[in-house]
């Protein structure tokens, strides 16, 4: 580390350790130095946030528009590797969306990537199941948990909701148009292979299952 001579703006932030920090600019860079003018991270990011904003102990920093996270010693926690880093809880307790290359995926609080970024969407969890995620890779869907694991492969172009025909299962379409269902483990109950499904009601009619 070094001592940090020429500033041209700075701005005080106080660690939880009671140390003062700076946020400093040299050649329209920003960088941080601590309260005796000691380097703590080189004037070499485009934006750097405030400590404990997102995540504690961190502050994220964006270079060429991508944003990453450096701590108070100025270690680089996270690279500067994402198009976008989301508020930490948003979809499950400890991980922030991030995404990376048009892509999107999860990374917890240590900063590990738990579900990597090569999805086209993610959606809520509980929405088709309290403990799943719908995620969606060029047209197939297919369910994440909170676990980071694939618990339905990517593979369906439509699911419904459970429920909707029978208690505990999902309709599914895969890319032939044929419909199968499967369970709340994951698994086909019924193989998918059929034109089309009808489901007999109290009244002894029948309706066509349909997901479009």
């Amino acid at each position: 580390m070094k001592n940090l001579f020429t500033l041209t703006m700075s701005l005080a932030l106080t660690c939880s350790f009671a140390q003062k920090m700076f946020i400093v600019k040299s050649d329209e860079k920003f960088g941080i130095i601590n309260e005796s003018g000691i380097e703590i991270v080189p004037p070499k990011y485009t934006s750097i946030e405030e400590f404990d904003k997102l995540h504690p102990n961190w502050a994220k920093v964006e270079l060429n528009n991508l944003y990453g996270f450096v701590d108070k010693s100025g270690k680089i926690v996270v690279e500067p590797k994402y198009q976008t880093v989301e508020n930490y809880g948003s979809y499950n307790e400890g991980w922030a969306l991030v995404v990376k290359d048009g892509k999107y995926g999860f990374m917890n609080e240590a900063g590990k990537e738990v579900v990597p970024p090569i999805y086209d969407k993610i959606g809520t969890f509980g929405e088709f199941s309290k403990e799943w995620a719908l995620v969606e890779s060029q047209g197939l869907k297919g369910f994440i948990d909170k676990d980071g694991n694939i618990v339905v492969p990517v593979k369906y172009v439509e699911v419904s909701k459970f429920d909707d025909v029978r208690k505990n299962w999902a309709l599914v379409k895969d890319r032939k148009e044929k419909l199968g269902f499967i369970d709340k483990t994951g698994k086909e109950v019924i193989p998918v292979m059929y034109d089309n499904i009808e489901a007999f009601t109290k009244k002894k009619t029948t309706e066509l299952a349909n997901i479009d």
